[in-house]
């Protein structure tokens, strides 16, 4: 059985751009309820990956499951094909999952955590809380979202100080 992958996207463009994303994923989601399975716009590659699962279309924002990771490629596809951009906002905490793709005039970023950033809070049993930095916390998500911020800060105070040993990240 899958780790389902939360998906948050909100796309950005003119009106008749979301107009026509709006219809294709309405369209994805009746399909989806009355097959009983993960959809994938005409765009994507069928491949085992990146079906989009309870789809949900509200004012410009797509929410829908993956399994196990996101679908960064196929809603690439979408905003190429549609001519849009894009805030992709995951998590599946899980597996270690959590990031961010953003792709804004003509520029994908995309930043994640890591094993490494996962370290750094831990489950505490006999309290049924979470502890980050001398405080304790109900779930994980705030303390996942903190520590994307500050990656993202750091990627963004990069980009103003490149080095040579600038690598961009693929998927």
């Amino acid at each position: 059985m899958a780790n389902w992958c939360s998906n948050r996207v909100e796309f950005i463009g003119e009106h008749s751009q979301m107009e026509q994303l709006a219809s294709l994923f309405q369209a994805m989601a009746k399909k989806e309820k009355k097959d009983r399975c993960g959809q994938l716009p005409e765009c994507a590659e069928i491949s085992d990956t990146g079906y989009f699962f309870e789809i949900g279309w509200e004012n410009g924002i797509l929410y829908y499951l993956t399994k196990w990771s996101p679908n960064r490629r196929e809603v690439m596809r979408i905003a190429i094909r549609y001519g849009v951009g894009f805030i992709h906002s995951y998590n599946e905490p899980g597996n270690m999952v959590f990031g961010e793709t953003q792709y804004l005039n003509g520029v994908c970023t995309d930043i994640d955590l890591d094993p490494d950033d996962f370290a750094q809070y831990e489950y505490d049993e006999d309290n049924d809380t979470y502890r980050f930095e001398n405080r304790n916390y109900e779930g994980p998500e705030d303390i996942l979202q903190t520590l994307l911020e500050r990656k993202k800060a750091a990627h963004k105070q990069h980009d103003l100080n490149p080095t040579d040993n600038d690598q961009s990240a693929t998927f």
